[in-house]
């Protein structure tokens, strides 16, 4: 109890986070600590030079860029409710394009930067898409889009050298009048941002979140480190990925000074947790893994959040090499956060443990029909509270098929035990769940279906220390064909073009036949059960070996 003196307890922790008041709106959240922060330090992007505008940004100058930014977006014609991509890496333009799209009530959609042409099509027109914020390195893939393309007048651009026919992001935001603030703010439970994430129904489905949802995820993301006297805070996660929206969130509310690395690096992790001096951060079972150098554990932080299934084999040797608690959340793009472990909860660290409910939270185990099940019993985790997901975006059947009435189904099997604690035993969809990111098998599988000679394709997961799991399928091809008329190289720069580099497979089995159902789909639970070890007899593409 002595250790963490200031930190209530968690039932009168629950209360305070339950009773605290909401923002009206990420706008006025934002305004609200400028006023109270001032010339505090909100960001900076430390790696960048220090010549790049906005790079660096006290709370004060960031409310008014972000203000700068809206009023330009807005005299462009950008209206209430009007969808934007934002394609961009870390970079200063990307905070303050999201906040200004969210001053002005409008909708943000992040596109991941690894996404292909086909890929960044698909989003946009499924999003309903018409103004679009990308990077230069990507402009490449503007003209490989068809109908889904933006009008140019609405495709700005960051960091060319020659953005004609479209907007360069600098002159617009240099163009815009700070003062300038729109008339009315959107409502807090007005959508703000649709999410793409991969599940069973193959291509993403853009998960629509309110401003509510955020509030919520970054008051749960915060609820115990705010006791902490947390006063820097370090990103490394790119910004198109909910967890780098969520630490950036973490940071405001924490009245904090956020760190910002360019991307996620395992090398260079802790020697920018070192030099930026943070407190708090978001890390990876990668970077858990790795044997810190001697001077990496001469640190200043204070607590570290993994946000997946964490297994923590050796708990006490990791806190030790770290020199500060590390505790698992659990939560996905829908809920934000569902459960948590408590600081205190020292002896519920076990390899499977994913805490209790948070505030703002329901959890319950069910079985297929809905149904609660007992104590002991393993089901679905569901979830519900205000700020969850409004749904997904003109996916009708993803609503019905993901819900039991206002609880979202997370797809994630569980059980909970007699002390309220909760125990991730795997997951339900056919999801392959690599380096924090949701591949969807079936996006997979209808890529290879697409390259003449592929008869049938399966992928699924394999279980890999670094990375969670590793994508493996398993190929058909048409009769009269063998690997050497198609052999990996083909397969794989097939995938090349039609995936982004996260979701390509590593490893490639080709196979005369596949067990399949009654109703002639493949049976991937009895693939996953042939042998032990599911490397085995395949191609490695990256140590470019049969296995």
């Amino acid at each position: 109890m002595a250790k963490y003196p200031n930190l209530p307890l968690t039932e009168e922790l629950h209360r305070q986070v339950a009773a605290e008041p909401w923002p009206d709106n990420l706008g006025t959240f934002l305004a609200d600590a400028a006023l109270r922060l001032g010339d505090r330090q909100a960001f900076t992007f430390f790696e960048e030079d220090a010549n790049v505008p906005l790079a660096t940004l006290s709370y004060r100058q960031l409310d008014k860029a972000v203000s700068r930014f809206a009023a330009a977006l807005a005299a462009l014609g950008l209206k209430r409710g009007e969808h934007v991509g934002i394609m961009l890496a870390n970079t200063p333009a990307w905070p303050v394009t999201w906040l200004a799209i969210a001053r002005l009530g409008a909708v943000m959609v992040p596109i991941n930067v690894r996404y292909t042409a086909r890929e960044l099509a698909y989003v946009l027109d499924d999003s309903d898409t018409k103004w679009l914020i990308v990077g230069a390195a990507y402009a490449h893939l503007l003209p490989e889009l068809g109908e889904a393309r933006p009008d140019p007048a609405r495709t700005i651009l960051v960091g060319a050298e020659n953005p004609a026919p479209c907007r360069d992001w600098l002159a617009v935001y240099e163009a815009g009048d700070g003062a300038t603030r729109p008339a009315r703010g959107p409502a807090l439970d007005d959508l703000v941002t649709i999410q793409y994430t991969s599940g069973t129904t193959g291509f993403p489905k853009g998960v629509m979140l309110s401003h509510r949802h955020w509030f919520s995820f970054a008051r749960l993301g915060t609820m115990e480190t705010r006791h902490l006297g947390i006063g820097r805070v370090f990103l490394a996660h790119p910004f198109y990925y909910m967890a780098g929206q969520a630490v950036f969130l973490f940071a405001l509310h924490l009245d904090a000074s956020l760190s910002i690395a360019p991307q996620l690096s395992i090398r260079r992790f802790m020697p920018w947790v070192r030099a930026t001096r943070a407190n708090y951060t978001l890390v990876t079972n990668a970077i858990l893994k790795q044997n810190l150098a001697p001077e990496d554990r001469k640190n200043a932080l204070k607590y570290l959040h993994v946000s997946a299934a964490y297994v923590p084999e050796m708990q006490d040797a990791i806190e030790d090499q770290f020199g500060c608690p590390v505790r698992n959340i659990y939560g996905m793009t829908e809920n934000g956060i569902a459960t948590y472990v408590p600081l205190r909860a020292t002896g519920k660290l076990g390899p499977d443990c994913i805490g209790i409910a948070a505030p703002l939270r329901e959890v319950a185990i069910m079985d297929e029909g809905g149904q609660p099940l007992p104590d002991g019993e393993i089901g679905e985790i569901c979830v519900r509270g205000p700020g969850i997901l409004k749904g997904y975006y003109k996916k009708p059947e993803a609503n019905r098929d993901n819900f039991f009435g206002d609880w979202h189904r997370s797809g994630d099997r569980a059980c909970r035990d007699a002390d309220g604690f909760f125990h991730f035993l795997g997951r339900m969809k056919d999801v392959i769940r690599r380096s924090n990111e949701n591949i969807s098998a079936l996006e997979i599988e209808t890529v290879l279906l697409s390259l003449k000679g592929v008869e049938r394709a399966a992928a699924v997961g394999v279980p890999d220390e670094m990375r969670g799991e590793e994508v493996k399928i398993y190929l058909v091809l048409n009769p009269g064909m063998d690997k050497k008329d198609l052999p990996p190289e083909a397969i794989l720069a097939h995938c090349e073009r039609n995936l982004a580099p996260f979701k390509l497979p590593r490893y490639i089995e080709y196979r005369a036949e596949v067990p399949t159902t009654p109703s002639d789909k493949i049976e991937k639970a009895k693939l996953r059960a042939e042998k032990p070890d599911l490397r085995v007899g395949a191609w490695d593409r990256e140590a470019k070996i049969w296995r």
